[in-house]
């Protein structure tokens, strides 16, 4: 199991912000600079499924200094645990909406994937749909429009509307990733969905 497989996200046309994984204090430093600042720092861990609740997260990361300071806190919280490295990336999506794009194994449909609204609050919104792979651009754009939270893609309470264009490319994408790849579990976490793009910000995947 791998938490951390943005090349395999690169595959299948899914955007992603720069990266890096280090594996030092100092490589955390240069690395972040290289990025450019502010950065998120994430813990790599197979222990590590829900690095938010967990504490695994440190965000708005703004020089060299907080950037060693913030991975030898994240090695420190996580001390014990089987530590693959702490992932430095690019902030993005200010002020974008969080979606949650993933995908399950099912015995008898096969591979199944869902959208539905995402971040930490995931669980408690529970506002999600679901489709049989493989998926067409159609099928992809009538998800979106299922969400109860549809009215808040397309732009309520002031909000500018997400491009549902570019979201359908990144479920199609996912589709053809777990036809292609068939993971027992797959998801991104969240989505940043804004009204130019989609990025991926974090992914978890089960072999």
């Amino acid at each position: 199991m791998s938490s951390i497989d943005f090349p395999l996200l690169s595959k299948y046309g899914i955007r992603f912000p720069k990266y890096a994984v280090v594996s030092s204090a100092p490589e955390a430093a240069a690395q972040s600079s290289k990025i450019g600042f502010p950065v998120a720092m994430k813990i790599v861990s197979p222990q590590a499924l829900h690095k938010s609740d967990q504490g695994g997260v440190i965000l708005n990361v703004g020089s060299r200094a907080e950037a060693e300071k913030a991975y030898s806190l994240l090695i420190k919280r996580f001390k014990g645990s089987q530590i693959e490295g702490v992932l430095v990336q690019k902030m993005e999506g200010k002020g974008a909406l969080e979606l949650i794009i993933g995908g399950k194994r099912d015995p008898q449909f096969g591979q199944l994937i869902m959208l539905g609204m995402g971040g930490i609050f995931v669980e408690i919104y529970k506002d999600v749909t679901f489709r049989v792979c493989p998926i067409t651009r159609e099928d992809a754009l009538s998800m979106i429009s299922e969400l109860k939270s549809f009215p808040m893609l397309q732009g309520a309470r002031g909000r500018k509307p997400i491009s549902q264009m570019a979201l359908a490319n990144a479920l199609v994408g996912v589709s053809r990733l777990l036809v292609k790849e068939n993971p027992a579990e797959f998801d991104i976490n969240p989505v940043m969905a804004d009204e130019k793009e989609c990025i991926a910000v974090d992914m978890r995947i089960l072999r």
